[in-house]
């Protein structure tokens, strides 16, 4: 079976992957890899086919720094995944065709390669390499930061802020993820948390 990995431009991103991608291969698997261009020898050196991902894609370069507020930098930090998402379904169309996978491991924040993933009609799964912010009673909201609840207050608090800050992220990611799922013939998401649940698998890290 050949396996098509395609990863955002974040070394904390593949590096996670690296263990899944050795026990694929020990088992026979053929593995290819689409990641940062100045990872790709590293991978290839560990046996795997590699390619870089769009340029255009690494140039999008985080600049949530620059926001004043934990909220202001998740809008900036979710509205530059939304312009990497446009250049991903190209990218991962073209990796596609080039590689023709029996089965793709695709970034959870490769939000264009997703969609492409989930339209392709194969099989395919979704690597999550950090928390993964699904709506909770027991957690806060994502988004600012918040510590966990540790009584009635703070769980008060989560209530109340709670269905300001989901508007918040839906808004700031929203209108550029839907409109490219919409491009594939996917259909849009409509609550936060189907952005983690629509995968048929989840390999959570």
């Amino acid at each position: 079976m050949k396996v098509l990995a395609y990863t955002s431009p974040a070394r904390g991103h593949l590096y996670p992957l690296v263990p899944i991608l050795d026990e694929l291969d020990r088992r026979g698997h053929s593995i290819a890899v689409c990641t940062l261009a100045s990872q790709v020898s590293l991978v290839r050196e560990r046996g795997f086919a590699a390619r870089p991902i769009s340029r255009a894609i690494e140039e999008l370069q985080h600049d949530d720094y620059r926001a004043r507020t934990p909220l202001g930098k998740m809008k900036r930090g979710m509205a530059k995944f939304g312009l990497r998402a446009e250049h991903e379904v190209a990218d991962m169309r073209a990796a596609i065709d080039e590689e023709r996978p029996d089965a793709i491991l695709v970034d959870a924040m490769s939000w264009g390669a997703t969609a492409v993933a989930e339209a392709w009609g194969g099989p395919w799964s979704q690597w999550f390499p950090y928390p993964m912010p699904l709506s909770s009673r027991d957690a806060p909201p994502f988004g600012p930061g918040l510590k966990p609840p540790a009584g009635p207050l703070d769980r008060l608090r989560d209530r109340a802020l709670r269905p300001m800050l989901t508007r918040s992220v839906q808004r700031a990611c929203f209108p550029s993820l839907n409109a490219v799922r919409a491009s594939v013939g996917v259909r849009p998401f409509s609550t936060i948390d189907e952005m983690y649940t629509v995968p048929p698998l989840i390999l959570y890290m």
